[in-house]
């Protein structure tokens, strides 16, 4: 069976086969999903000898009667044509330059069963450095040049007792990592429960292991989740983390933050 009969019948199934009624002479969804590949296909730019760049952010214009129809199915629908992407880009040695966004919108000047796809590369902008503001003149007209003050001398450093405090950071709240990890998941019996229907009940594990005095490593391992983890935009089985390492379960993500606040020493030797 072919991928994109693979993908028809999957997502058939999720909807109860809505899409296998519905979409005759309108836009179909094994449509879209030709669409992206072509459009990574077409765009793709060399990174290597054997990798190639594509696009991570596409936006599918719809019409009226299309986007209305489509976009009630939209966080299902997206999962579904980002795991067809990911599929096709691991078959074709593709690399994507950040994680994968597909967003639905109308455009009135579509008729029902047409679309377009527009592809763009997006990615971490760092902000730029604020510049100072010049200082008012004083009442004689003339410019007060100040001199930045002079900074006290740096004190000895903390000492540090244990190993430094490690938080995930979901949907803007910084959940605690302590020893020896937690298990992510959309089940109950996850440490981290994330509601999400592209997350597997138990889909991965942050392990958290010592490593010379007063270190920690810190490893995700997926646990045979059905869509995979992405680690920093990549698909990764395992893979360690550091401060600020980006992690995608579904249509979740989530930052890991290494703070300042050292972690107490278990009692015990293990962890």
């Amino acid at each position: 069976m072919r991928p994109l009969q693979r993908f028809e019948r999957r997502l058939e199934g999720i909807v109860s086969g809505v899409f296998a009624r519905a979409f005759k002479g309108d836009v179909e969804p094994i449509e879209l999903a030709a669409a992206l590949k072509r459009e990574i296909d077409n765009t793709a730019r060399i990174l290597s000898r054997d990798r190639r760049l594509v696009p991570n952010h596409f936006t599918v214009e719809l019409g009226p009667g299309d986007f209305e129809r489509l976009n009630a199915y939209g966080r299902t629908l997206n999962h579904e044509l980002a795991n067809e992407l990911r599929d096709h880009a691991d078959i074709q040695r593709y690399t994507f330059s950040g994680p994968i966004e597909i967003e639905l919108t109308q455009q009135d000047d579509l008729p029902t069963g047409k679309f377009r796809v527009v592809s763009a590369t997006v990615g971490n902008q760092r902000p730029q450095p604020r510049q100072p503001a010049p200082m008012p003149p004083d009442d004689g007209g003339a410019t007060v040049l100040q001199s930045a003050p002079v900074p006290p001398p740096p004190g000895p450093p903390p000492v540090r007792r244990g190993h430094p405090q490690v938080m995930l950071e979901v949907n803007g709240r910084r959940r605690p990592i302590n020893p020896p990890g937690v298990v992510l998941g959309r089940g109950t019996d996850a440490d981290i429960q994330i509601n999400d229907p592209g997350v597997s009940r138990r889909h991965a594990e942050i392990r958290l292991m010592p490593e010379g005095p007063g270190g920690v490593k810190v490893v995700l391992v997926d646990l045979g989740s059905t869509n995979g983890t992405l680690v920093n935009g990549r698909r990764a089985a395992e893979a360690e983390l550091t401060d600020g390492s980006t992690v995608r379960i579904g249509n979740t993500t989530m930052t890991l933050r290494l703070a300042d606040e050292p972690i107490a020493q278990p009692p015990s030797s293990g962890w």
